[in-house]
């Protein structure tokens, strides 16, 4: 019989190679819910190389998309502790609204896989994909989450599970708009009010009847805007009203991203609310 003691060293061995070579970190347990990191690809194929970063929640809880509306605490992480890779940034799935009655936040539930995208540098080596996370977690109450991720890309093999999840991810992103529906086709900007403010008027053409709409926006850092509100919608059209009170200011007026999410698909579009169409 061979000794349980003698296989130990065999053991940690085998062990130290699977979390080297893992296709996932461990997860990080929070308050409502647990994060890691994920990744697929195999050695030598830097073109099927990728990761992302996966949020986990308890029944109840939200966590927050890149602004987080009227409350709450953005989804950000910092790459800066990664080796062998460049241009490392964080993407962002078509999120959804929550109203708790008194303020409007733009959230994700239950489950969200936020893709990582990133440059590698070294096609032939091993490189180390490094997240040091922040975000905020609801329910009755709201806390802070906070995370320190590490994982070596790309894994020893692919991994069926992670790559449905992260290519589900990427092709729930929001797209730049086009010609074609789901788009925003209009913006007209009304009249300023006492403090200099205007309401703007968000006409959008829908890709079908049916389908659920909302639009979410977001301005220059150290905005506050508010939501963006439905006001009608006939059929394929709808129109959504957004005060631009709460944008900040840059050297370049006031930038504003509207995403579109119509049914399955979503859009973006860039405007600046100081040069819009008045009424």
């Amino acid at each position: 019989m061979i000794s349980v003691l003698r296989l130990l060293p065999a053991l940690a061995l085998l062990a130290a190679a699977s979390t080297a070579n893992a296709s996932q970190t461990d997860w990080q347990n929070v308050t409502g819910g647990k994060v890691r990191l994920i990744a697929v690809g195999a050695p030598g194929a830097p073109e099927r190389t990728d990761a992302a970063l996966e949020i986990m929640l308890e029944p109840g809880w939200h966590t927050y998309w890149r602004f987080p509306g009227e409350a709450g605490i953005p989804t950000n992480a910092d790459f800066s502790r990664s080796v062998g890779l460049t241009d490392v940034r964080l993407g962002y799935p078509a999120p959804e609204r929550y109203d708790d009655g008194t303020s409007t936040s733009i959230v994700y539930k239950d489950r969200v896989v936020l893709p990582v995208d990133f440059t590698l540098t070294d096609v032939d080596g091993t490189a180390t994909l490094a997240a040091d996370v922040l975000f905020g977690v609801c329910s009755d109450i709201c806390v802070p989450a906070q995370a320190s991720l590490s994982l070596e890309i790309p894994p020893a093999a692919d991994t069926l599970q992670h790559r449905m999840a992260i290519t589900s991810a990427r092709l729930s992103m929001p797209k730049r708009q086009n010609d074609t529906p789901p788009r925003i086709s209009r913006i007209v900007a009304g009249p300023q009010d006492d403090s200099g403010e205007r309401m703007l008027t968000v006409e959008v053409a829908l890709a079908g009847g049916n389908l659920d709409v909302d639009l979410f926006a977001q301005g220059a850092d150290g905005s506050y805007n508010e939501v963006p509100r439905l006001v009608e919608r006939d059929g394929t059209r709808a129109v959504f009203a957004l005060s631009t009170h709460g944008l900040a200011r840059t050297g370049q007026g006031r930038p504003l991203t509207f995403v579109l999410v119509n049914g399955a698909g979503a859009v973006e579009h860039d405007v600046d609310a100081d040069t819009l169409d008045p009424r």
